[in-house]
């Protein structure tokens, strides 16, 4: 057996975990956690690698190295900006029963992570409701916007559930994308969540639930987007921009992240994916659609646009208050 140094967050590696990755070896130290929650408290700095923070959730182990658990840094947290959390709050966009629909700002995680006391729109949840016992039934990425729902009962979720089986609901994203879409294109290939904490994009094509179609709204040449980019603080991307509608069905981690990146267009400031290393990116689930439900919002940070070339706030305005097509991909 590994031995276990005196503190109980610590762990000796011995010989029998030696030459391991390390959210492998990581796995004696906290068993009840998944290999997914154990990358992400590496890639969040929870983890001592003899004395320093690991990052690295591959890096190989050696005999009588030390882990640790340690409260991760703050290093993955986004700056503070008019809209993301804390100065955009979680709130209640609409109850439609048996369905909430909840904000959920970018900088703020939807459900608690092991290892971490970052706050979540899940723990935020009986300060927003009190008494009411919601079952969330999406996940927004850390660094994305918008509309969350939630059931009020065992039941409600399973018609959620079925309803996604059956792809008869729809989410509608806004995204700005490094790069100039011409014309409205679908992503078909399928999503390999897999691969850690970035997914893949394999050649094969996926279910037509996790297509997702780009619809270019706005796009900005160079000069214009230089403006944009001062406009939202960003660093001048020294290239197109596309303010782009997204449509999925029933979705899949970063896929919308990943498909883009496939298009060659990435979400501009997404570093994973290849969009560039600014302090964010802008991604935002503006409208839900299923037969039981509908709710839609604005993204916080439109607002900032509306003094740019191209009319970017009417153009979401529009995308988001037309009609529901079911013919999407």
């Amino acid at each position: 057996m590994p031995e276990t140094p005196a503190s109980s967050a610590a762990l000796k590696i011995d010989g029998s975990l030696a030459g391991r990755r390390l959210d492998a070896a990581l796995g004696e130290l906290v068993p009840d956690m998944g290999v997914r929650a154990r990358r992400r408290l590496i890639e969040r700095g929870g983890v001592l690698h003899n004395g320093r923070r690991a990052h690295a959730p591959g890096q190989t182990v050696r005999q009588g190295d030390v882990l640790e658990l340690v409260a991760p840094c703050a290093a993955g947290t986004l700056p503070s900006s008019p809209w993301g959390y804390p100065l955009q709050r979680p709130h209640v966009l609409a109850d439609h029963a048996p369905y909430v629909f909840l904000f959920k700002p970018a900088g703020l995680h939807t459900v608690a992570l092991r290892g971490s006391a970052a706050p979540s729109l899940e723990a935020l949840l009986p300060e927003m409701l009190p008494g009411t016992r919601l079952r969330l039934l999406q996940r927004l990425d850390f660094e994305t916007s918008g509309l969350v729902c939630a059931a009020v009962s065992p039941e409600a979720e399973e018609a959620f559930r079925r309803a996604e089986r059956q792809d008869e609901i729809l989410k509608d994203y806004l995204a700005l994308l490094l790069g100039g879409l011409e014309k409205p294109v679908t992503a078909r290939a399928a999503i390999d969540m897999d691969g850690g904490a970035t997914v893949r994009v394999r050649d094969s094509e996926g279910e037509t639930g996790r297509h997702t179609r780009f619809v270019p709204l706005v796009r900005w040449q160079a000069r214009e987007a230089a403006v944009v980019a001062q406009a939202l603080g960003m660093p001048d991307p020294k290239a197109e921009l596309t303010l782009a509608a997204c449509r999925i069905g029933r979705g899949a981690r970063h896929q919308i992240r990943a498909h883009a990146a496939w298009l060659g267009l990435p979400l501009w400031g997404d570093a994973r994916y290849g969009g560039g290393s600014g302090p964010a990116f802008f991604l935002h689930h503006g409208r839900f659609h299923m037969a039981a439900a509908e709710c839609r919002c604005l993204p916080p940070w439109l607002p900032a646009l509306a003094e740019t070339p191209g009319g970017a706030s009417a153009a979401a305005r529009r995308w988001l208050d037309a009609s529901v097509s079911a013919d999407i991909f």
